[in-house]
């Protein structure tokens, strides 16, 4: 009976005493979650009764155990509370002492994510060879606008040079008609001096009746005179008459040739009229051409801005993917947009034309006020956001164009105006740099910029006060 009293007493002892030493383990309860799995990266590293260099050990561990991690303060180079062989304490949040990695739970959601990052990133690529051939297709058309356009300068150039030609020959041909107008009015005038020289000898001949009988005033001296005198006057009549009928030929050739060149300057005349109709014909085509090109170009760009976001969206989900399951780290103080002063990237690459406040117009002796900032930029240059948000405004707006508006948290937007496209929609997720529009003149009477602002509660704030210096 005794025995059984003392081993009874052994037994409630021994109890009494693992009560005690359970209750002086200090081990999480059940209220505790247990929010990481913690490795053991330094050779020794001790686990401590308070956040505090100084304070007492309550265990060392060593590299390669495993801890757990019940909370998280102070980020990289703050405490974590941890437990590890049944005893709670507390160690520094270093990489070089420990990596933190998700418990159980946790990493069927990592898994879960890298599957929808991964069909994301299916899908980013099919957008991007998408775009790539939009892209080729755009170039090809480029290409055989460019070689049709050659082929009309081309064509061009060898109507204004024929043109050219014609218009000289015409000159030349007209010159020669002036030439020959000349010589027929002097010939004609010939002529008739030939005619009336001619006309007179007759007439004198008739008066002196020398011309078809003897002359009655007085007798020849003989018979072989009267005949010399007769067949004189004969031959010098005809003699005046052969040259006038030359000179009448002549005349007549001058006439004939007037016509043929009158002709030839009227054809001339008229193949210039069809080459210049030609070239009007051709220039309208080129314009048209040239319009065409302008559009092929810009949609190009677009595509090219579209293809240059996807890209970056695929970098984007690479990390993703490469930054599931690794630490997790404790949210950075400079996630919220109040913090970002002096800290933005400008949204679009360009020369800042004018800046935020009142200025005067020289021209009216006026004042006004400027909300934001214009950007002087090139046609599609890409434009990105400046800071995380969502899209809460992107559409047209008179007197903005395509405008899109961001809301970045705790009242804070950013605005971004005469965009050519933009590739957001309401609702939607953007992040810091992400392409979401190209540059354009829509709504701008300053043609082609970017207008930019930043906003507070509704009111525009200086945006070159958030901008980082040399912006």
């Amino acid at each position: 009976m005794l025995s059984f009293l003392k081993t009874n007493f052994t037994i409630r002892l021994f109890f009494l005493l693992g009560f005690f030493v359970f209750l002086a383990m200090d081990i999480p309860s059940a209220g505790e979650r247990i929010l990481f799995k913690g490795i053991v990266n330094s050779f020794k590293l001790n686990i401590r009764t308070k956040p505090s260099q100084t304070s007492n050990v309550v265990i060392v561990v060593e590299k390669g155990d495993e801890v757990d991690v019940l909370e998280k303060k102070g980020g990289i180079g703050g405490w974590l509370t941890v437990v590890s062989q049944g005893k709670k304490g507390y160690i520094r949040n270093r990489p070089r002492y420990i990596t933190l990695l998700p418990v159980v739970e946790d990493f069927k959601k990592i898994v879960t994510q890298k599957k929808i990052v991964a069909r994301e990133k299916i899908v980013t690529r099919e957008k991007i060879i998408f775009e790539e051939k939009k892209v080729e297709t755009f170039s090809r058309k480029e290409m055989e606008f460019i070689e049709g356009l050659n082929e009309i300068d081309y064509a061009l150039n060898q109507a204004r040079i024929k043109s050219a030609l014609l218009s000289r020959e015409t000159r030349d041909l007209e010159a020669k008609i002036k030439k020959i107008r000349e010589s027929r009015e002097i010939m004609a005038s010939r002529i008739e001096d030939k005619k009336g020289y001619a006309g007179q000898r007759l007439n004198a001949l008739y008066r002196m009746r020398m011309i078809g009988r003897m002359d009655i005033a007085g007798l020849p001296s003989s018979m072989f005179d009267f005949f010399l005198k007769q067949n004189s006057m004969k031959r010098v009549i005809q003699s005046d008459m052969e040259v006038l009928e030359i000179q009448t030929q002549d005349l007549a050739k001058l006439n004939r040739l007037e016509k043929e060149l009158e002709q030839q300057v009227a054809a001339k005349i008229e193949m210039e009229m069809d080459l210049n109709l030609q070239i009007r014909i051709k220039e309208k085509e080129t314009v048209k051409k040239e319009i065409i090109l302008q559009e092929i170009r810009r949609k190009r760009r677009l595509s090219q801005a579209a293809l240059e976001s996807l890209k970056e969206s695929a970098l984007d989900l690479d990390e993703r993917i490469s930054l599931l399951g690794k630490e997790i780290l404790e949210p950075v103080d400079n996630s919220s947009f109040s913090r970002q002063k002096g800290r933005l990237s400008i949204p679009v690459k360009g020369r800042i034309t004018s800046k935020f406040g009142t200025a005067e117009n020289q021209d009216y002796k006026s004042f006004t006020f400027q909300s934001g900032i214009d950007i002087k930029v090139e046609r599609g240059e890409p434009v990105r956001s400046v800071f995380k948000g969502e899209v809460m405004f992107a559409k047209w707006l008179k007197g903005y164009g395509n405008l899109m508006i961001i809301n970045h948290g705790d009242n804070y937007y950013t605005l971004y105006a005469h965009a050519e496209e933009i590739f957001k929609k309401k609702g939607e997720i953007v992040d810091t740099g992400e392409v979401i529009a190209t540059a354009g003149d829509t709504g701008s009477i300053k043609g082609v910029c970017l207008y930019f602002e930043v906003r507070h509660h509704g009111k525009p704030v200086n945006p070159m006060k958030w901008l980082k210096k040399g912006a």
